[in-house]
Parts: C-alpha cells; sequence; structure tokens
C-alpha cells in the first residue's frame, strides 16, 4: 500500500499541470517587468546625466569643472550600469514567457484523431 502510495506521487509531481504553468508564465511576467522598469530608469539616467554632462561644458563661468565632470559621468556609468542588468531581465522574461506559452500549447495538443489509431496532422 505504501508503495502504491508513493508511486503515485511520484508520477503524480512530474505532470505538467496549469498550475505549474501559471506559476512560472507569472514569475516570468514579473522578470519582464522589472527588466523594463529597470531599461526605463537607467535610459533616463543616462540622458540626465549626458545633459548635465553637456550643461557643465557650455558653462561661461570660470569654476573647476574636474568634480561636475566625475559626478555626471558616473550618472552615465549607473545608467548603462541599469540597463546592463534591465535588457538581459527583458529579453530573458520574454523568451520564457514565450517557450512556455509554446509547451502549454503542445501538451494540451490532440491531434487529428477521431478513432483509435494514428493521426497525423499539418499546419502550415
Amino acid at each position: 500500500m505504501t508503495l502504491f502510495i508513493f508511486f503515485v506521487l511520484s508520477v503524480g509531481a512530474q505532470t505538467n499541470s496549469p498550475i505549474v504553468f501559471g506559476d512560472a508564465l507569472a514569475k516570468d511576467k514579473k522578470m519582464q517587468t522589472a527588466g523594463t522598469i529597470l531599461t526605463a530608469i537607467g535610459g533616463m539616467t543616462l540622458f540626465a546625466g549626458n545633459i548635465m554632462y553637456w550643461k557643465i561644458y557650455n558653462d561661461g563661468n570660470g569654476e573647476s569643472k574636474e568634480d561636475k565632470v566625475d559626478t555626471s559621468v558616473h550618472v552615465m556609468l549607473g545608467g548603462l550600469g541599469l540597463m546592463a542588468v534591465g535588457i538581459p531581465l527583458l529579453v530573458i522574461g520574454k523568451t520564457k514567457e514565450r517557450n512556455i506559452l509554446i509547451e502549454a500549447t503542445l501538451i494540451n495538443y490532440k491531434g487529428s484523431a477521431t478513432i483509435n489509431g494514428i493521426g497525423l496532422k499539418i499546419r502550415f
């Protein structure tokens, strides 16, 4: 009896249920959202750093520009860093989401067999 229950539980754990797909799909959508947010913030930060850099060199006063230039360069590098993290998250999340949807479609695939036997279905 114990062996039978163990077998049933182990077989049931290996099925691809819609709940597992739903959890994985939600996780990948969160990854995609995080990537989108990081990429957008990184792009805005890079743009702000460029404006700061441009404004420092177009000011006519004789102040030392070294510290201001360093600050603007660090802002631009921070923006590039955020984009370097955000873009892969966005792409990986989108790719995994697409693969999960394809796999879920294939599992629910019934074929075209209407009687017992082998069915063949060709889609273009």
